[in-house]
């Protein structure tokens, strides 16, 4: 599931030059210092992604590390821009415009529940190749579903206002 996210959150960071800013602009208003909040940062951020995801799948030890470090690290930044003044979009997984808000928080709670289950999981031992197979296939697919949270939270609570959208007075 981790491998999943991981890789959809990287790839739709770097899947264009505008996605790759969109990410990069956001990087302040979720409590990165203005003199690091740039490219350099925002590229760093997408290269331990895939990194996270090559050694979830290669080095699961490390890689479920990795995960629980990105994932604190976003989980603060989610919780810093949701305390703020100004609604802001997150670019977890593409161009969403909700606004942060709790269920963004939930989201980031399920995966560092997962990651810490996993960790403990791989310290028991390997697991028997159909139980490996079934996990890594609806590990899969919770990663699709997590990815789309903002559309599967639409579904359930209908239109909410949007990050993009400025209140008129």
């Amino acid at each position: 599931m981790l491998a999943v996210v991981f890789a959809l959150a990287a790839g739709s960071k770097a899947r264009s030059r505008e996605s790759f800013k969109d990410f990069t602009r956001t990087l302040g208003s979720f409590g990165v210092p203005k003199a690091l909040a740039g490219a350099p940062l925002a590229a760093a951020v997408v290269l331990a992604e895939a990194l996270c995801v090559l050694l979830l799948l290669a080095a699961a030890p490390a890689g479920y590390a990795l995960a629980l470090m990105l994932l604190g690290g976003f989980t603060l930044g989610l919780v810093r821009a949701w305390r703020g003044a100004a609604p802001v979009s997150c670019r977890c997984f593409g161009a969403s415009a909700t606004p942060v808000g709790p269920g963004h928080l939930v989201r980031n709670g399920l995966l560092l529940s997962v990651g810490v289950l996993g960790a403990l999981g791989h310290q028991a031992g390997p697991a028997p190749l159909e139980a490996a197979l079934l996990a890594g296939a609806v590990g899969g697919l919770a990663g699709v579903f997590v990815t789309r949270w903002d559309d599967l939270v639409f579904l359930l609570r209908g239109p909410q206002p949007t990050a993009l959208k400025k209140s008129r007075r």
